[in-house]
């Protein structure tokens, strides 16, 4: 028995699949329970108490009962006694039945995987009764969660930059993975320290520890440390429990391409859902929620919105036009998650919001001036501070707070054309470049200008010394927090950032 923000679901999969263990595994977290169950290593089934992941409400949604069947739904029976039966009556195929399970069973972990809350209990004796073996994709399932998982806890994890890295000894030539995957496996010819690959990836930390976490639990790569949850002789342990198991596994087929699947997930949902996204102006809108929505909700939402949207299931259309946009749609819903579940981000993403909405009315009385009056007109340009360049600048700063960081680059970078030897509209298109990993290196040329008309303002060096850090330029940091520092010795962000630098020194 544990806490899950020591062992997580998905590292007590790796281990109990890496160890062969038969049983049960029971999670708790708040009011929620999951039940997931394993043969000799294998995960076979999962179940749930949450009403939105249960069979009869995946059967209605898909439309795959009539209105007399539905009737039989409602009888209580368990999810495979459920299944057993509408087999039996011919109401669904076997096939079907099957296929079902399987996205079943993989939306209850996709839910269960991200608990960072709560504990769990593993019983060797508790074996289940039925006879079944769904089978799922638990690798990928792993490196999904890696991906969704909080930043602070997939740090966590790794602690020792100097822990080696290897790459697993045979690895299947069918396997699809991410570029990033692909890249950070493709310096792994010799065994590395996690600073060396880190210094290697040309990612940001975080990224490249999420890249290798789920590398690691898919046993892709190999860690020299992890937090093991059981600590007894495995091998005499799986010898016991095969040997108590009076109930062999019946191995069912399920067939996870069925095409009545795909065509229900993307066709009915899939569409609306990416045209939605591309109407939403905010993060309430993105998770289609009022602006009064508890952080409950906002959890309840996000986990719906991922085991239906998230790029990972479908990830059969890897490298075309309509995954790139799936990917960029559930982008954004990531980050209206994670700025709406944290208390101060949301208060300051709130008060941005009240200032857009103040900033558009501003521009409708611009608009409105500009078809009245030469007096009307004159008001107008004294009210929004005379030219377009500081309105693009308001608009950028303001896009670039609440996470549209390509939204920003345009208007900032339309505001630093315009007026060039004004500091901060330099500053902050350097800002919103170093937001965007595939323009971070262009944010240097931008923040250097605003310095070099400002040399005295502190604020834009932290800007600069920032860069220099997420880019591990830890010198060039040191050196820009120095001359920030000597400025304004009280700058809150400056002194974080020394804080931070520090600590990576000492963790070096």
């Amino acid at each position: 028995m544990g806490k899950l923000k020591e062992q997580p679901l998905a590292e007590l999969i790796r281990e109990i699949s890496t160890k062969a263990l038969s049983g049960t595994l029971r999670l708790e977290n708040e009011r929620m329970q999951t039940a997931v169950y394993f043969d000799k290593g294998q995960l076979i089934y999962a179940a749930s108490n949450l009403r939105t992941l249960r069979l009869r409400e995946y059967l209605v949604k898909r439309g795959l009962v009539s209105e007399n069947d539905q009737a039989k739904l409602a009888n209580g029976l368990p999810d495979l006694e459920l299944a057993e039966a509408l087999a039996k009556d011919g109401t669904l195929r076997q096939k079907d039945i099957d296929a079902l399970l399987v996205i079943l069973v993989s939306d209850i972990l996709r839910v269960s995987l991200l608990w960072t809350d709560g504990t769990w209990e593993f019983s060797g004796r508790a074996r289940l009764a039925d006879s079944v073996n769904v089978k799922i994709d638990t690798g990928t399932l792993l490196r999904e969660a890696a991906q969704r998982m909080p930043i602070n806890f997939v740090s966590g994890r790794f602690r020792n930059p100097g822990e080696m890295i290897a790459r697993a000894p045979a690895l299947s030539p069918t396997t699809s993975f991410r570029p990033a995957e692909s890249f950070i496996l493709s310096r792994l010819d010799k065994p590395l320290r996690l600073e060396e690959l880190t210094a290697l990836s040309g990612l940001p930390e975080v990224e490249t520890q999420r890249v290798l976490y789920g590398l690691a639990l898919s046993d892709f790569i190999t860690r020299e440390y992890w937090q093991h949850a059981f600590r007894t002789d495995t091998t005499k342990l799986a010898q016991t429990q095969s040997a108590a198991s009076s109930n062999p596994t019946v191995k069912a087929k399920p067939e996870q391409s069925d095409n009545w699947l795909s065509a229900s997930i993307e066709n009915e949902d899939l569409e609306d859902f990416l045209k939605r996204l591309k109407a939403a102006t905010n993060h309430y809108q993105v998770l289609e929620l009022p602006a009064t929505a508890n952080a409950s909700e906002i959890k309840d939402t996000y986990y719906a919105m991922a085991r239906r949207y998230h790029p990972d299931r479908f990830h059969l259309k890897s490298g075309t036009k309509l995954h790139a946009e799936i990917s960029s749609a559930f982008a954004r819903v990531t980050q209206a998650y994670e700025t709406l579940t944290n208390p101060n981000a949301r208060a300051g993403y709130d008060h941005t919001l009240e200032r857009t909405r103040q900033f558009a009315e501003t521009a409708a009385k611009t608009t409105r001036a500009a078809n009245g009056s030469d007096e009307d007109r004159d008001v107008a340009a004294s009210e929004t501070g005379a030219d377009s360049a500081e309105f693009s600048f308001r608009e950028g700063t303001g896009a670039l707070e609440q996470g549209r960081i390509k939204v920003a680059i345009q208007y900032l970078s339309h505001a630093a054309r315009m007026e060039p030897q004004v500091a901060r509209y330099r500053a902050y298109y350097g800002r919103a470049l170093a937001a965007d990993e595939n323009t971070r290196r262009l944010a240097e040329t931008e923040f250097q200008a605003a310095i070099k008309l400002e040399p005295g303002n502190a604020v834009f060096r932290t800007m600069l010394a920032e860069l220099y850090f997420e880019l591990k330029f830890h010198r060039r940091a040191q050196t820009e927090l120095d001359r920030a520092l000597s400025i304004d010795p009280h700058n809150g962000a400056a002194n974080l950032l020394l804080r931070k630098l520090a600590k990576s020194r000492k963790v070096g």
